[in-house]
């Protein structure tokens, strides 16, 4: 059992890793077309990278199509259920023994309200973080979205998720001065132009540091940060292990969601002025949004099943090595000079790390030998 559970949360570290490699290529290619303003349109962006979710749910259909095609009966429902199952039988080192403590497999209704769910809660998450930076500096908006873990640590707490300790406190405080650290080094990405006025504000030339524009950025990145938290730790709460759910139906179905209702959205932006419909106008942006968006199909997944496979607060606070190792991708290909508070906050958010990932892995396998006590025990008695 202890054995199958490292192997568990190796794995989960091994996909955490491929996620934040991933997540870093991704924000080098979104700054080539966000920093020219070529192609500013975070909720376009956003919108296209979630409804791409969709293809997970191709085999499915192709199948549905076959036996339409061949018996003339239309039966999503009944090949969803299939896919279903073949997942459940083909589980390998992801699925839990039933002496184990198992536990029940969601049903499909059940996956598809998840998917409604959580589809509103990190699409909402990641447009209010993209749209943040139209209204404040970088450095603002890292510091403020590398509160997340404070929120994780506090919402897992209340859902019965995370267990608050010193040291998880102590290593999220560290991981957050590591932050700010890394983000002061980095200072001249604090300036005025990357701050835009309100749509339809007045604003003087040489004033786009207003208060309220700079508060509003703000606040963005703070709602991001803590909506993080919450569908991280709805999605651990909900599913509590990966076994339980098909990942692919799963996202799929987010997808699906997106593509179908979330549209209106960008033509109630396009009305308000907030952000101009308009395709895109090169070859060059197409390709860095297509590539973009094939990142966060297989990115988002993965940062899913890690955070299934170890914890919401170890997942988060380990994505924050994204900030270091983003800087220091700059350090090769711009030729940024490399200071000593990047190297001392880079430390600080990876010790952060080891830290929290040690605390957690020990108190997921004690969580885990109490539940097969517990089912050894209800078993005996039986």
């Amino acid at each position: 059992m202890i054995s199958k559970f490292s192997k568990r949360w190796s794995l989960g570290l091994m996909m955490l890793g491929l996620v934040i490699v991933l997540w870093v290529v991704s924000s080098f290619l979104i700054s080539l077309i966000f920093e020219d303003n070529s192609y500013r349109k975070p909720f376009f962006i956003t919108y296209v990278n979630t409804a791409a979710f969709t293809m997970y749910l191709l085999p499915t259909a192709r199948a549905v199509v076959a036996k339409y095609w061949r018996t003339g009966q239309l039966k999503i429902r009944e090949e969803l259920r299939l896919e279903e199952e073949e997942a459940e039988v083909g589980s390998g080192l992801l699925r839990k023994d039933e002496d184990e403590g198992g536990v029940e497999r969601l049903s499909l209704r059940e996956t598809v309200k998840l998917s409604a769910e959580f589809c509103v809660l990190w699409f909402s998450a990641n447009f209010v973080t993209n749209a943040s930076l139209a209204y404040t500096s970088v450095a603002s908006q890292t510091i403020l979205s590398s509160t997340s873990s404070f929120f994780t640590l506090f919402v897992g707490a209340l859902c019965h998720v995370e267990r608050v300790s010193k040291v998880k406190v102590a290593g999220s405080v560290v991981s957050f001065v590591g932050i700010l650290l890394v983000t002061r080094s980095d200072s001249t990405q604090s300036r005025a132009g990357q701050v835009k006025p309100l749509p339809g504000a007045r604003v003087e030339q040489g004033a786009s540091n207003e208060p309220l524009v700079t508060l509003i950025g703000n606040v963005l990145a703070l709602s991001g940060a803590l909506l993080y938290g919450v569908y991280s730790t709805l999605l651990k709460r909900r599913v509590k292990d990966e076994s339980r759910v098909n990942m692919k139906i799963f996202f799929g179905c987010v997808g699906l969601l997106t593509l179908l209702f979330l549209w209106p959205s960008m033509v109630v932006l396009d009305y308000l002025g907030w952000e101009t419909f308009e395709w895109p106008s090169s070859t060059r942006v197409v390709v860095v949004i297509v590539c973009n968006c094939l990142i966060t199909f297989v990115s988002d997944f993965c940062w899913a099943n890690a955070m299934l496979l170890t914890s919401p607060l170890t997942v988060t606070v380990g994505l924050s090595v994204t900030i270091p190792f983003a800087m220091f991708g700059d350090v090769i290909f711009k030729r940024k000079p490399m200071t000593l508070l990047y190297l001392t906050g880079a430390m600080l958010i990876l010790g952060a790390f080891f830290i929290i990932n040690r605390s957690s892995e020990e108190e997921n396998l004690e969580t885990l030998i109490e539940d097969s006590d517990r089912h050894s025990n209800v078993v005996a008695t039986a």
